[in-house]
């Protein structure tokens, strides 16, 4: 089997992890939170070698501060 490029290897990481979660919205599967912090870990790597691997990102993207989770504030959930 040919060996992933890094950005299949970030792709098939958050792959994975979209299925853990989502699994676990369902109630079909229970996370721990070592499991959490795991899956958080392979968030931020994949998202690391989307960075580096396809360039700088947005100005406004990059500005210092939190980015918001979502920039369209119609389409957060009303609780």
């Amino acid at each position: 089997m040919p060996e992933l490029s890094r950005l299949e290897w970030a792709r098939m990481n958050l792959d994975q992890v979209r299925t853990q979660l989502l699994a676990a919205a369902s109630g079909t599967r229970y996370l721990t939170p070592e499991q959490l912090e795991h899956a958080a870990g392979k968030i931020e790597e994949g998202l690391r070698v989307y960075d580096e691997e396809t360039g700088p990102a947005a100005p406004e993207a990059s500005s210092v501060g939190a980015r918001p989770i979502c920039s369209d504030p119609r389409r957060q959930r009303r609780r």
